[in-house]
């Protein structure tokens, strides 16, 4: 008889998690709850006239190759797609403008200093100060963030304009927030010349990339769910609060029935994770109220062709200093140029995704309010018509964002829970950002378990 395993949360975390377990142990008694009426979490893929487009993540990282290997595993390696490279380049807003962002930088930190050589987003004192991280005195900050990094060794034109689209197009938030460990890893021990130590770091024969499915990240949920089974998931189902019972737990639901379990996994953002354990364990449920989640919002518009054709890009970033109403967007993509084989020929689509302060303002509004806003900022830099059709996406909370102490915090939780016996973290929120974080944590989560049950058999 294999263990009594409870996932609450049916998000990608949570589903992957399941799955894996069930790799390992067949005979593992494994049920998903999940409050929302359906599974995916915040992938959530549009499926419209010939055209498939994310609303929520849009690929994944294919390094370390967790997520690329989890779809080989599902029987959807021959579906996954590359960004199209003809249209690879990214553009940044800058006085009215879509300018080139340079090539080959990481986070929009420059290699070396021929790539800053063209560029007109800087000016010759922004490129003259970005030169002195080749020789200003070594330091090193604990627990610094993107912006305090980036600015000290490259000026604020770089930070502003080139690192600052990126960061925060990418993370949702004030990259004076950010905590470089997460976002920059590559410079988490680098005491001098950001730019030398790019040289010196090796990089990957094709360097890290993005792949999804060819007909979207549902495909991957869907797979998921079938590979756990319709009779392991229950959709709709709201767990209220967890209690110790004997050596396991036992998880109340909101219609007042009660399951116990030996182990937990706890693939539900930090707040509402904090409130199953609020009870139970005040200091766990304390530390995960601590973790900053942000809201966002997406608009899609669908244009005919013959009346608006997009950049010959993959995207377009929006520094948050760009003037109103066009500082409400953070990123655009072309969906039509980065995915060409997933948008119907006669269509060009562009998705906007609002910055979390304004989303936070805009979800309550209408779709036809947030599109109209869309389109006056849009507008501000490209001659669009008036959309063919278009949709809204709101994700009003549980996406983190990993602020400066982020990686102390989640590594706190992660050991507090684990020492509780019989319960797990995982998600993005201490994983790492992005599917590939998800996935990397749900492998862990489900080798412990099946690790202590593994055990346990052989004591016994």
């Amino acid at each position: 008889m294999g263990p009594r395993v409870l996932v609450l949360g049916g998000g990608l975390a949570g589903l992957s998690t399941a799955h894996a377990l069930l790799a390992q142990r067949p005979d593992a008694d494994v049920l998903v709850l999940e409050a929302r009426p359906g599974v995916g979490g915040n992938v959530r893929t549009l499926h419209r006239e010939g055209c498939t487009v994310e609303m929520g993540p849009d690929a994944f990282m294919t390094m370390p190759g967790h997520a690329e290997a989890l779809c080989e595993a599902l029987g959807l390696g021959d579906t996954l797609l590359s960004p199209d490279a003809a249209s690879s380049r990214v553009m940044v807003a800058h006085r009215g403008e879509l300018l080139p962002l340079p090539e080959g930088m990481a986070m929009g930190v420059p290699r070396n200093m021929m790539q800053l050589a063209g560029t007109r987003l800087l000016s010759p004192l922004g490129k003259a100060r970005a030169a002195m991280d080749l020789v200003l005195p070594a330091r090193h900050e604990p627990d610094e963030s993107v912006g305090h990094l980036v600015g000290r060794r490259f000026g604020r034109e770089v930070k502003e304009r080139m690192v600052e689209p990126i960061v925060s197009g990418i993370y949702g938030a004030d990259v004076d927030e950010l905590d470089a460990a997460v976002v920059m890893p590559m410079f988490a021990n680098v005491r001098g010349s950001l730019i030398r130590a790019l040289t010196r770091a090796p990089r990957p024969a094709g360097g890290p990339g993005m792949r999804a499915p060819s007909n979207g990240l549902d495909s991957v949920v869907n797979a998921l769910a079938a590979s756990v089974g319709a009779d392991r998931i229950l959709s709709g189902v709201i767990a209220r609060s967890l209690t110790r019972r004997g050596e396991g737990w036992s998880v109340s639901l909101d219609d007042g029935a009660r399951l116990h379990a030996d182990e937990v996994v706890l693939a539900v953002p930090p707040g509402a994770a904090a409130e199953l354990l609020a009870a139970e364990v005040p200091e766990l449920s304390d530390l995960l109220r601590g973790f900053r989640l942000r809201s966002a919002l997406t608009a899609v518009l669908a244009f005919e062709r013959s009346e608006f054709t997009s950049p010959l890009a993959s995207g377009a970033l929006i520094p948050r200093n760009a003037p109103a109403p066009l500082d409400v967007l953070g990123a655009l993509t072309f969906v039509d140029r980065k995915w060409p084989s997933r948008v119907a020929g006669h269509l060009s689509v562009v998705r906007a995704t609002f910055r979390p302060s304004a989303a936070a303002e805009f979800i309550p509004r209408s779709d036809d309010a947030i599109i109209a806003l869309a389109l006056e900022a849009l507008r501000m830099m490209l001659p669009l018509p008036e959309p063919r059709w278009h949709a809204v996406e709101r994700f009003e909370t549980g996406t983190p964002s990993p602020v400066v102490g982020h990686m102390r915090r989640a590594a706190e939780a992660r050991e507090r829970a684990l020492s509780l016996g019989g319960i797990s973290l995982v998600g993005a929120a201490v994983d790492g950002p992005g599917i590939a974080g998800c996935v990397r944590g749900a492998n862990l989560a489900a080798g412990q378990i099946a690790g202590r049950f593994s055990s346990a058999s052989r004591v016994a």
